[in-house]
């Protein structure tokens, strides 16, 4: 796992502290698809930061913060995690669900969340992109005993909306715990 705190193909790792949260961090790898050259051009960098930031924000959203999760994610959406038992879930209410059930207070002590090996991929057409990373969890279970959940996970982002409006969504994702 590739989660120290040096660049990565010009993305270093970074750690963003969130109200209600003990941390969040990741490292990114943008590419373009193509073979040989030497990474992605300025545009295509600059997208990768940007889906990376949407999916940093959607994360740190779980499971305490309906409304950006709802933002940055398309109301279509479709997963395969383990939830859905074996389904592929259609639709944000499937997620509703969950973050009315464990969203209420913030715990005291919260998670604190790690992209490892994370790699973005800008697909033709600057329009969409798929990013794959490990994930870890570090949190306290109900004994009390710090833990750490690992799971690896693929994420689809696809831009919507039009100028001032227009963002990177997440319209799909596949979650492997491990």
């Amino acid at each position: 796992l590739r989660c120290s705190g040096r660049a990565v193909a010009g993305f270093a790792l970074r750690s963003l502290p969130l109200a209600g949260s003990r941390g969040f961090s990741s490292n990114a790898n943008g590419t373009t698809g193509g073979k040989g050259g030497t990474g992605p051009s300025k545009a295509t960098a600059g997208k990768v930061a940007e889906v990376q930031a949407a999916a940093e924000a959607l994360l740190k959203s779980v499971p305490h913060d309906w409304k950006a999760y709802e933002k940055l994610c398309d109301e279509n959406i479709t997963c395969f995690e383990p939830e859905a038992v074996g389904y592929c879930a259609k639709g944000l209410p499937f997620h509703k669900f969950y973050f009315d059930l464990f969203g209420g207070t913030p715990s005291a002590f919260p998670p604190n969340t790690s992209l490892c090996d994370a790699d973005i991929r800008i697909l033709t057409g600057g329009k969409s992109a798929v990013m794959a990373y490990t994930r870890l969890v570090q949190k306290v279970d109900a004994d009390g005993a710090p833990v750490t959940v690992k799971s690896n996970e693929t994420r689809v982002f696809e831009v919507q909306g039009e100028g001032e409006e227009k963002t990177w969504v997440c319209v799909h994702f596949h979650r492997t715990p491990l």
